[in-house]
């Protein structure tokens, strides 16, 4: 046995997504550890980023959750080397993560529901979650899209942010695919942070805006093109949050929120609304205000009698 094999520390992979797993099938290759928080690891490999998730963290796409609930007191740092080796994914000569007990997480799909436009009574349920989305983004001034300080940078950002969100309501409104184009590509990279307030929010409005069969669903190309044209201007981990986006991939609170949504379920959301606003300092908040919009924009479809 390879004695540095023989020193490493076993840590356990409980659930996956595909795109994860597929690197097992990939051996030889190599990347390095990216950044190191409490509850995530990111690690590029191939070109790509991937995440490693603590076991109390839902599932997401390129990522696994291991057995420890954090990371701090683990000795993983920024600039570790990362190697598939065995069917595991060795970090350093210190770790190695075995997937011999991890299940695959299959993601569901979630159709929207066109039929229910029609309905009173959903449009109705709409509003009423808009009104309760309004009330807890009220005070939630930490987000730019909400940001009461002082701060001439956040300010500034937090002005053109909300610019362009009306702006982007009105072009969908107003169904001007070419324009809105040029609008999401201003979105794109606008904030602070990991993942800027911009691409939260795009991700947000395209979770519940794009679902199969939703009468918006024919803005994608313009969404498509926005972000792939601007997406140098952000960080590399939000990037592949805003390409998973486009193809309805995301985190499965989200998930398990949009669903909720679509089926117009006359209960309490909050638990799901609560675990959204959980994601990060602000980009829970953030993806909030894309929801919120997109439910309005539905809101209207359904009253103009939108196909």
């Amino acid at each position: 046995m390879d004695r540095h094999q023989s020193q490493r520390q076993s840590i356990y992979g409980l659930t996956a997504d595909a795109h994860f797993l597929d690197l097992l099938h990939q051996p030889l290759l190599t990347g390095n550890v990216e950044q190191v928080f409490n509850k995530a690891i990111n690690f590029s490999i191939d070109n790509q980023l991937y995440t490693l998730l603590g076991s109390q963290t839902d599932n997401a796409p390129n990522s696994c959750r291991i057995i420890n609930k954090d990371f701090l007191p683990l000795n993983i740092m920024a600039g570790d080397s990362v190697c598939i080796l065995n069917n595991e994914i060795h970090i350093g000569e210190k770790y190695a993560i075995s997937f011999l007990l991890c299940k695959k997480w299959n993601p569901p799909t979630v159709y929207f529901i066109n039929e229910k436009l029609a309905e009173e009574k959903y449009r109705y349920f709409l509003q009423s979650k808009i009104n309760e989305i309004d009330s807890i983004l009220n005070d939630k001034t930490h987000s730019l899209f909400n940001y009461q300080g002082d701060n001439g940078f956040y300010l500034e950002s937090s002005k053109k942010l909300n610019e362009l969100r009306s702006r982007l309501i009105n072009l969908l409104i107003n169904k001007r695919h070419q324009a809105l184009t040029n609008i999401v590509s201003q979105f794109v990279g606008l904030g602070i942070g990991l993942t800027p307030s911009g691409d939260d929010y795009l991700v947000g409005l395209m979770a519940f805006l794009l679902l199969k069969h939703h009468p918006a669903n024919s803005f994608y190309q313009s969404f498509y093109q926005g972000i792939y044209q601007s997406k140098a201007n952000t960080t590399p981990i939000s990037a592949i949050t805003l390409e998973k986006a486009l193809n309805q991939e995301y985190r499965e609170n989200m998930y398990q929120l949009i669903q909720c949504l679509v089926d117009g379920r006359e209960t309490n959301i909050y638990p799901q609304i609560l675990e959204i606003l959980n994601i990060g300092s602000s980009s829970g908040c953030d993806m909030l205000f894309g929801i919120r919009d997109a439910l309005f924009l539905t809101h209207y479809f359904g009253e103009t009698h939108v196909d």
